[in-house]
């Protein structure tokens, strides 16, 4: 096998380590436009380096000749899924990412065109492994498949804010700028900006943390994948308010805006970023991180035997393997076609949440729970 992993910043990085460690693998490659970093993950990983833009549709070409997966670790991916997705079709190359915007899931999931491409090609295109969505929605099935009937699932996250990791603030700036759709009774609905706040008690040591309705997969990946559900919504938030004050003050002067400023020669959004990513942006906005680790929540509530239940599951992940593990492994799946699908798909539409769980539970850091009938939490038994 020949896997090309695209992307080599935090997540990228550690795919990259993951994957080059399967003794299976024959050839890994390392690819950024960077090309200084491509090279240093090739050499901690031991595989080859390359130096591409995703936006360089012959280069990408190029560089997927006798590839069996294109692993995409490039964001922010409501810019760069559908390039990346683009090529794997036209080189007849399986296909796999952590896309957690919500604009990529409804590109894929809500408009059919793709899946029928990605059947007329002969690949599986992947979409959305990590840990929100990705295990997210894992979980949702598990939870599903444990009713008679499920109609809600309820997905809840908190994380630490780090100006170390700009393609982050990138990803939360955009899906809380008030375009994120919700899935309720029945309909995808967009309730705005920091819609619908809530307070939820985490387990320990993250406790009780303010979340609000957000951009990421669940709401369009979840009710695509397992029909019959009547309500899925997803709602986090940063650990520090500080954070969440930022996002707020500049979803509402409209600094998250693509709309090109003529004067200024770009739009706010892509001004914000650079300056973000500045020596004097990343010192002015270093709000300091939480000693705790991220925190997801996943409800699902129906009826069992006849009567209502809701079955709660957590996880945290202070490893930050949370999104790292599950996109290697998931990208493996498909590689090694463990996972035998021609289509377009989420995890939840096509991976068996048990065994999957239970060999990240074996092989990573992250720690998951479900709660018994009388609340208290218990590490999760699959």
């Amino acid at each position: 096998m020949r896997i090309v992993v695209l992307g080599c910043g935090f997540h990228g990085r550690g795919i990259a380590y993951e994957i080059a460690a399967a003794p299976d693998v024959e050839t890994v490659v390392a690819a950024d436009i960077d090309g200084d970093a491509a090279a240093a993950v090739a050499a901690k990983a031991g595989c080859e380096a390359a130096e591409v833009d995703i936006f360089d549709a012959g280069a990408l070409a190029r560089l997927l000749e006798g590839a069996t997966l294109l692993f995409n670790a490039v964001g922010p991916y409501h810019r760069t899924a559908a390039p990346a997705i683009e090529a794997a079709l036209a080189a007849g190359v399986h296909y796999a990412d952590m896309a957690d915007d919500h604009e990529t899931a409804e590109m894929v999931f809500l408009d059919p065109v793709w899946d029928a491409r990605a059947r007329e090609a002969g690949i599986s295109v992947l979409v959305g492994c990590g840990i929100a969505p990705g295990l997210t929605g894992l979980l949702a099935r598990l939870g599903c498949e444990r009713l008679e009937a499920a109609e809600r699932v309820a997905v809840r996250f908190s994380w630490n804010h780090s100006i170390t990791y700009p393609a982050a603030i990138h990803h939360f700036l955009r899906i809380n700028s008030g375009m994120a759709p919700q899935f309720v009774d029945g309909a995808h609905v967009r309730p705005g900006a920091f819609a619908d706040p809530e307070l939820v008690t985490f387990l320990p040591p993250v406790g009780e943390r303010a979340v609000y309705c957000t951009g990421i997969n669940d709401p369009v990946s979840v009710p695509h994948s397992i029909p019959g559900l009547r309500e899925v919504t997803a709602k986090g938030a940063f650990h520090q308010p500080e954070a969440n004050d930022f996002l707020r003050a500049m979803v509402r002067w409209g600094m998250t805006s693509y709309e090109r400023v003529p004067a200024a020669g770009q739009s706010p959004f892509d001004f914000l970023i650079a300056y973000l990513n500045s020596e004097k942006g990343r010192r002015r906005f270093d709000i300091p991180q939480e000693p705790i680790p991220m925190a997801i929540r996943v409800e699902v509530s129906g009826h069992r035997d006849g009567r209502a239940e809701t079955i709660v599951f957590e996880g945290q992940d202070a490893s930050r393997r949370g999104t790292t593990a599950p996109s290697a492994l998931a990208a493996l799946m498909v590689a090694r076609r463990d996972l035998d699908f021609v289509g377009a798909r989420a995890p939840e539409g096509c991976i068996d949440p048990g065994p999957f769980l239970g060999r990240l539970l074996e092989t990573s850091g992250l720690h998951l729970f479900e709660f018994d009938a009388a609340g208290n939490p218990q590490p999760l038994a699959v």
